[in-house]
């Protein structure tokens, strides 16, 4: 729940395999909660009863292994208890009307004091309690967790003056003294288990509705809570628009001590430094309020793919693209299939019933871009309508349950009256993507203009495909779909002007795999090197060391380094490079596209001259001699390339970055010379 996508770290948070099938009724949980920051430690005492008239008590809970059971009681006497491993087993519980577990334990997982090059969007911390903030996700089990049902929470949540915690449920109470800070949190609809971060919170309120709009942040970004309720009421309204009602009773945005990006159910958790950066408002935070219904209210099934991720990186990251501008929307589809072509190969793949969370850029290219494209595929095979009457339905029925990619299936079955069972299987359930080929193409005159055919090939598995065909002519396009389930299927265009060209694909509307002529170089490029060499311009020695970051954002903290001289004296082969500094030597310089100029303090991009010490640029292109390629940094000072360094690898998506001051003033992908599925009519296509 997902991505920083510097683009943000924003994932899905770490989940504990969720309780079994119920094999009790729902347990009321009246947690109380105290946390001692410098001694790193939670005191909890859960006061536990049958909710509804339900079936008893559960005998088994799961805790933290490390914690210390103070005392057990049921019905308000003491009762024997074991506990091991982290199960905790109390015979006499069945026959209770309550149970009271009292407990404390000691929560420190180290957070890592720099974040760069850490793919883990957790960071490896599962719980932590620090004077500075707490973290206890759910799969922490920091409260006890019954075997065979869910709960409803109560949770009372006490600490030092200033200090409070947020967890699940609507704020039933806020209140600080000289000596405690208390907050107090009711859930409505049964839950496996809670994720509680706490800190010394300035508090932003608002409403829509009878739902809570609130804000948790530090005193140093308390200015940013009004324009957070503002986004959280526009992104609220309109999600319940698309998917029906909102399952919580409030919306919280939370700051984190480090830079997380978690969506929780009724809240979501941002680091500190994520929550300040301007564009979260626009791309996280709605991904974040969509997973409120896909992933929290509604649970995933993930040993059948966590489908989650790609719902809302769809509903949030696309299509808001797609409602503010259709070109926009266009580069996000052709970015999705550059990332997975870039990124993928045969041993990094799987199918999307494989995805469990994303750990890498390339969990990411296939459980957040390849599901979207999947869910855009779909909303074309069934239209509008049906696409979001199968959400509408599936956000209702499935409140409450855990859904598969065959729950999805089944609603959106339901919704357009179509068998959508080969979609589903080829999409989903299998890994990699069909390549085409567009072949024996020719334009003929006839009398009423012009006959324009051809074939499309796949290359590989054979997927039953709807391919999308241009034709352009002087005056006007003209647009087809043909269907492809075997090898190869032929068409025909039959026109009245002379033809221009004909594309396979041209919005990019199909999840494929694209040709190398169809790849621009990208920051990704880089990341996906198998063979990485960072080389050393001569006099930018010193760059070596300012240039950590980037190295270790690149993942390529272990590659060799050479200078420009011994580079030049081994030319080694099939190498990506990454240039540290402007080459002194031809040699090792590819020709710089037109409206680009570099010298060793200095660079042009367009008619713009940076020369400041605090101005750098990035650049990747492809050296189409040895298919390999190579990257520049040319900070104009070491404090620039200190600046600049962690930042680079963000923009996985791009061929050019220019900073000032460490902010980002372009980026850019380099638009692709050539595509084998698009055919521009010369003179030699005409008899």
């Amino acid at each position: 729940m997902l991505r920083i996508l510097f683009h943000i770290l924003i994932l899905w948070p770490l989940n504990i395999a969720s309780v079994m099938a119920a094999t009790y009724g729902l347990i009321n949980q009246d947690l109380f909660i105290q946390l001692v920051p410098e001694e790193h430690r939670l005191e909890g005492r859960a006061v536990l009863t049958p909710a509804d008239g339900g079936f008893g008590l559960p005998e088994e809970f799961h805790l933290a292994s490390q914690t210390d059971i103070v005392s057990v009681t049921a019905t308000g006497k003491l009762v024997p208890f074991t506990f091991d491993s982290g199960l905790l087993q109390i015979p006499l519980a069945s026959g209770a009307s309550t149970l009271t577990i009292t407990y404390r334990v000691r929560f420190d997982d180290p957070v890592p004091q720099d974040s760069v090059g850490i793919e883990d969007p957790s960071f490896g911390v599962t719980a932590t309690i620090m004077p500075q903030g707490s973290f206890l996700s759910a799969a922490s089990r920091w409260h006890p967790l019954p075997i065979g049902a869910q709960s409803r929470f109560r949770t009372t949540i006490t600490g030092p003056p200033g200090l409070y915690g947020v967890t699940a449920g609507r704020l039933i109470d806020l209140e600080s003294s000289e000596t405690r800070s208390q907050a107090i949190w009711q859930t409505q609809l049964p839950q496996a288990a809670l994720t509680l971060a706490a800190g010394y919170y300035q508090v932003g309120r608002d409403a829509l509705g009878e739902t809570q709009l609130l804000v948790f942040t530090s005193a140093e970004n308390a200015a940013l809570a009004p324009g957070y309720l503002e986004s959280c009421r526009e992104y609220l309204q309109l999600y319940q628009k698309l998917f029906g009602s909102y399952p919580y009773a409030k919306f919280a945005v939370v700051e984190n001590f480090y830079p997380t990006g978690y969506g929780l159910p009724g809240w979501t958790l941002l680091g500190n430094s994520v929550i300040k950066l301007p564009f979260i408002r626009t791309t996280s935070l709605p991904h974040e309020i969509a997973h409120s219904w896909w992933g929290n209210a509604i649970e995933i099934d993930y040993q059948s793919g966590n489908w989650g991720e790609g719902l809302a990186t769809y509903v949030a990251d696309y299509y808001l693209k797609e409602i503010d501008s259709p070109a926009e929307a266009l580069e996000y589809r052709r970015k999705i299939l550059r990332d997975y072509a870039t990124l993928i190969n045969a041993d990094d793949d799987m199918p999307l019933t494989a995805f469990p969370s994303r750990m890498t850029k390339r969990d990411q290219a296939i459980g957040y871009g390849k599901a979207a494209m999947v869910f855009h595929m779909l909303r074309n095979l069934i239209d509008d309508e049906a696409f979001w009457a199968g959400l509408q339905a599936a956000a209702r029925d499935g409140l409450g349950k855990r859904y598969a990619w065959s729950d999805l299936q089944r609603h959106f079955e339901a919704a357009s009256g179509m068998d959508l069972e080969t979609f589903f299987r080829q999409w989903t359930g299998r890994a990699g993507a069909p390549q085409l080929q567009l072949t024996d193409v020719s334009a003929v005159p006839v009398d009423a203009g012009w006959q324009v055919s051809g074939t499309i090939l796949q290359n590989g598995p054979i997927y039953d495909l709807a391919v999308p065909l241009r034709l352009e002519t002087e005056t006007q396009k003209y647009d087809q779909t043909i269907g492809l389930a075997e090898r190869q299927n032929c068409f025909v265009f039959t026109v009245t002007d002379r033809p221009v060209s004909l594309s396979v694909d041209p919005e990019s509307v199909m999840f494929r795999k694209l040709y190398p002529e169809e790849l621009p170089a990208t920051v990704n490029n880089l990341r996906a090197s198998r063979a990485p060499l960072v080389v050393l311009a001569s006099g930018s020695e010193d760059l070596l060391d300012a240039s950590r970051d980037l190295l270790r954002g690149l993942q390529w903290h272990k590659a060799s380094v050479m200078s420009e001289a011994d580079y030049l004296a081994k030319r080694p082969v099939d190498r990506d490079l990454l240039v540290l500094g402007w080459p002194k030597n031809q040699g090792l310089r590819l020709k710089l596209p037109v409206g680009f100029a570099a010298a060793a303090q200095q660079f042009t991009v367009g008619d713009k001259i940076y020369a400041e010490a605090d101005d750098a640029l990035f650049i990747v292109m492809a050296n189409h001699d040895d298919e390999r390629v190579v990257g520049y940094f040319l900070p104009g000072s070491l404090a620039a390339a200190r600046d600049t360094a962690r930042r680079i690898p963000h923009y996985g998506r791009y061929s050019y970055l220019v900073f000032s001051a460490g902010r980002n003033q372009i980026k850019a992908t380099w638009e692709t010379e050539s595509s084998s599925l698009k055919t521009l009519f010369e003179k030699e296509h005409f008899p």
